[in-house]
């Protein structure tokens, strides 16, 4: 049976520091609400290969900021750079509803130059003429490294195998202004939440408030990481005590069986993760 959430009680306690009451009181909420209102997958969800921490995603930092009344307002800055190319630096301010005072403060960015916005995958492929192998999806990755795919053709899915793929400057860069912005915002906002309801114990804000657009095509071919980058990457996995089958699943989640399948951008991904995670964990032993 599930219990009655109880009223959340103001962030703000008059002009003097919470006592050690109203932090427990803070806490147990939001471990409350985890239980009975957020959804993993939906709210917050795992890093693979990161450990236990749960990341927060928009929803769950939105069902915060209304569990403690907390109102959000947003600074932009656009900054111009060449090419036609724009970054968004966002400041949320987070106010009480009930006391009207400032509670805590994120800043997120985004820019086009970020590869997703900044570049379109041109494939050359052949249509196979085979069915789609009813593992396509399970195997993606396997199948890819293969040469082959499913790609969305005027009438219908197709297996196809891709003879050629690479990466061109975004002739329309422009239409992704608002994508970078909300994406900009949506950090920032996050951010805020995770300062003002002093929640970075139980989340974190890693990866997992980025959006990621599938596409039928197959991606570019990339460079493989380097050994140099590959030597830091299991220098810091070693750091965190990380278990064999944590890596195997970070490594998994980009698409590779061992770390020397994983592209340079793959690699580098996941060591500013474990960079974050090891200052983060420096930090709260030194504290």
């Amino acid at each position: 049976m599930s219990q009655e959430i109880t009223q959340a009680p103001d962030p703000v306690v008059g002009s003097g520091p919470l006592n050690p009451a109203d932090v427990a009181r803070k806490v147990e909420l939001i471990q409350q609400v985890m239980a009975e209102v957020m959804k993993e997958g939906e709210h917050y969800g795992t890093i693979p290969g990161c450990g236990d921490k749960k990341t927060l995603l928009q929803p769950g930092a939105q069902v915060l900021a209304l569990t403690f009344r907390l109102a959000p307002t947003f600074d932009i800055e656009t900054r111009e750079l060449a090419d036609l190319h724009r970054e968004y630096v966002v400041t949320c301010n987070l106010v009480s509803i009930t006391t009207g005072q400032l509670v805590g403060s994120g800043v997120g960015s985004c820019t086009t130059m970020e590869s997703r916005y900044r570049y379109r995958n041109v494939s050359d492929f052949e249509i196979t003429g085979d069915p789609i192998p009813p593992d396509a999806k399970e195997n993606k990755a396997a199948y890819r490294k293969q040469g082959f795919g499913m790609k969305k053709l005027d009438d219908g899915w197709a297996w196809v195998r891709y003879k050629d793929s690479s990466k061109v400057e975004n002739p329309d860069i422009a239409d992704t202004y608002n994508t970078v912005l909300k994406m900009a915002t949506k950090r920032a906002f996050v951010h805020a939440v995770l300062n003002a309801t002093a929640a970075s114990d139980m989340f974190t804000q890693d990866v997992g408030d980025d959006e990621t657009d599938e596409t039928a095509s197959a991606p570019p071919q990339e460079d493989l990481a380097d050994e140099s980058i590959l030597k830091k990457l299991r220098g810091l996995r070693e750091s965190l005590g990380y278990t064999d089958a944590e890596y195997a699943k970070a490594i998994e989640y980009y698409g590779a069986s061992v770390d020397t399948e994983l592209t340079a951008r793959s690699a580098a991904q996941l060591v500013a993760i474990y960079d974050r995670r090891l200052a983060a964990k420096t930090e709260a032993v030194e504290s």
